[in-house]
């Protein structure tokens, strides 16, 4: 239903839509393409931006072709071309190959020209998609999903391609098949830069179905290499709804920024919304940090978000007991709630948050400090479209902080809950029957709650 249709996250006018693709940044504004699959025929939409906030949509940029159909992939500038130049995968028609294709734009992302020679890239592999090229290493480099691996390709002109090495992790990190790879530097907080490689796990991820992985370590130019400390990888998000994550290339002052499709491939032809299919997450600023056990990824939604609030409810020193609720905001259907508590100050079994979503229903969230986990529960919160979609879903959540926050966005269909300064991060849609009501809770014992705030949000799309 169009009452379904999120106001602050990202969604198409109709027709369903999954990746994102092509994001790059160039000459002030932000380019978010898309796959969009209009009566089963695939083709890239396109938005555009300043504030990663407000997005315009634009006309459609890649179409089928006497090749075949126009799957994930990704842009770069080419400035010594004076041009953006699209890396993509052709499902083609008649073979069933996946092979890679190159167009380029020089009006700046308005109108594309395919390359007359694609494809530039073909394999005999089954999955062989997902091109993300980045420039490093006085060249061209680009990663793609082999399937059970990524593999790594270089050019001097984004034409002709080399292969370098490929990656596969090891046996017990890796499960489903691969997808929408991507592979960047960041500068950690302990001054030093480390490569990121994520992949997007099509099935087996610890919410069930699909999911997104990310290793740390090294790259030469030629070989990834993992971080020692963390051979097996590290999931993005514990929730359902988070998949085929990539960033933005070219972003001014060395931010690294990620979006991805908030759905799952177990239920997404089954969702309760008409006349579009398919949202995706808000824009996300990732920071890496060096712990006790090698390097990790925090997530936050991007400050440019923090526009939209509006109708401000602040609580302080709030102290909630067993069996007693504190109603913070209600009948909403976009809300932020921003929470924080010291340590020493929970002295109870569990605490957390219910939003109610219609008569009897709500979307649960636990925080239990003694099994050190945040659980969510799903199963009663709203329109249950497909037997895979309600569940509890469960990530470990650090309490030896001194002090714990958590972030949560309601956004009429869509749910994305940071804690701990994004440490762990849980994506969920839900369909409720009625606008939100969110309460707080205590189970044996008392908390109290150093600072509670809530916004409502602005609707901008």
């Amino acid at each position: 239903m169009e009452s379904y249709r999120p106001k602050i996250h990202f969604s198409a006018e109709k027709y369903i839509i999954n990746d994102p693709n092509g994001l790059v940044y160039y000459r002030g504004r932000y380019h978010l393409f898309h796959q969009y699959n209009i009566d089963e025929q695939i083709h890239w939409g396109h938005a555009i931006s300043t504030d990663l906030v407000h997005w315009k949509r634009l006309s459609l940029a890649l179409f089928p072709d006497k090749i075949g159909q126009i799957w994930s992939g990704s842009v770069v500038a080419d400035e010594e071309n004076n041009r953006l130049a699209a890396a993509f995968t052709y499902s083609e028609h008649g073979t069933g190959r996946q092979s890679q294709g190159i167009a380029f734009s020089y009006d700046e992302g308005m109108t594309w020209e395919k390359y007359q020679g694609n494809p530039v890239l073909t394999s005999e592999r089954m999955d062989f998609r997902d091109p993300k090229v980045i420039y490093c290493y006085d060249k061209w480099v680009m990663v793609l999903s082999g399937g059970d691996c990524v593999l790594l390709y270089e050019s001097g002109d984004l034409i002709h391609w080399n292969l370098l090495s490929s990656f596969s992790g090891n046996d017990e990190a890796r499960c489903g098949t691969w997808e929408c790879p991507d592979l960047f530097p960041m500068k950690a907080d302990d001054g030093k830069e480390k490569w990121v490689l994520t992949v997007s796990i099509n099935d087996g991820s610890p919410a069930g179905g699909t999911g997104m992985q990310y290793f740390t370590g090294s790259f030469d130019g030629t070989t990834f290499q993992p971080d020692a400390e963390q051979p097996n990888g590290r999931w993005m998000d514990y929730g359902k709804d988070f998949y085929a994550g990539v960033t933005w290339n070219h972003v001014p002052n060395g931010r690294r920024l990620m979006i991805a499709w908030a759905d799952n491939w177990q239920y997404r032809d089954y969702l309760p919304t008409s006349p579009f299919k398919g949202q995706l997450s808000c824009v996300r600023e990732l920071t890496l940090c060096k712990g006790e056990v090698g390097y990790s990824i925090k997530q936050m939604p991007v400050k440019e978000m923090e526009s939209l609030r509006k109708n401000k409810k602040e609580y302080k020193e709030l102290r909630i007991g067993s069996g007693e609720e504190w109603i913070l905001g209600t009948d909403k259907q976009c809300l932020e709630l921003n929470m924080s508590c010291l340590k020493k100050n929970i002295e109870a079994e569990s605490f957390g948050i219910r939003i109610g979503t219609g008569e009897g229903k709500e979307f649960r969230i636990v925080f239990d400090p003694e099994a050190q986990t945040c659980t969510v529960d799903r199963r009663n919160s709203g329109v249950n479209a497909h037997e895979k979609f309600p569940g509890i879903y469960k990530g470990k959540m650090d309490f030896s902080k001194e002090r714990i926050s958590v972030k949560l966005l309601l956004d009429v269909s869509q749910t994305e809950l940071f804690i701990n300064d994004g440490e762990l991060v849980m994506t969920n849609l839900v369909f409720p029957e009625k606008n939100y009501e969110i309460k707080l809770f205590v189970e044996n014992g008392t908390v109290l709650i150093e600072s509670c705030v809530i916004y409502e949000l602005e609707a901008c799309m």
